[in-house]
């Protein structure tokens, strides 16, 4: 817990300092916990997301990340969930379900890796499915300027704006059956992404 909020703290005053970070909230944050889906464009990403969310959030992170010596130690620390990449990881969809349930917020990167594309083309279900058993609401987040200032396989960031939207919460319909449920989730998630992301310009 300490050490979330240190990096939190560290972070937010770097990018707030040399880069500017603007966060717009459309809608008052739900209550209870919550599943925050971000699009992915650069590894600044989970660090701007946790700086723009006012909660604690336990991020999903790829089992890649954990075969890095330092990162394993951190994304240990903080209470990572480490997923599968591009698979059906039930062990990883158990634990997230267990922290909803326990009413902790967790967040993660529905495209399941960095994408180059200016939009969001396709999403994996794991969070639809998560907020389908469980009954949470996805809060999708568009994520705009971190791919200018830190580009996919560079380690020395430019000058640039970031620019965060938390959108309207998306909640599970429980009345109709699983698959119609993630069908009509991941519908609504990509349409809100693809929103947040094009439709706001940087400020």
């Amino acid at each position: 817990m300490i050490l979330y909020y240190f990096i939190k703290v560290i972070t937010l005053a770097i990018i707030s300092l040399f880069f500017g970070l603007n966060v717009d909230l459309l809608d008052d944050l739900p209550d209870g916990p919550c599943i925050f889906v971000a699009n992915h464009k650069s590894i600044l990403d989970p660090v701007v997301l946790m700086d723009s969310i006012d909660r604690r959030v336990f991020f999903i992170a790829s089992k890649d990340l954990y075969k890095i010596p330092i990162l394993n130690f951190i994304l240990s620390a903080l209470e990572t969930i480490p997923i599968k990449k591009n698979s059906a990881d039930v062990n990883a969809l158990k634990k997230a379900i267990k922290m909803l349930d326990d009413g902790r917020s967790i967040a993660l990167f529905p495209e399941g890796g960095i994408s180059l594309d200016k939009s969001v083309i396709k999403i994996y279900k794991g969070a639809m499915y998560i907020s389908c058993k469980t009954g949470c609401p996805i809060v999708p987040v568009g994520i705009r300027g971190t791919d200018g200032v830190l580009p996919m396989g560079e380690y020395f960031p430019h000058a640039g704006k970031i620019s965060v939207t938390i959108g309207r919460s998306i909640y599970p319909d429980m009345s109709i059956n699983k698959n119609d449920c993630l069908d009509k989730m991941a519908y609504e998630v990509l349409n809100s992404l693809n929103s947040l992301i094009n439709n706001h310009d940087l400020k």
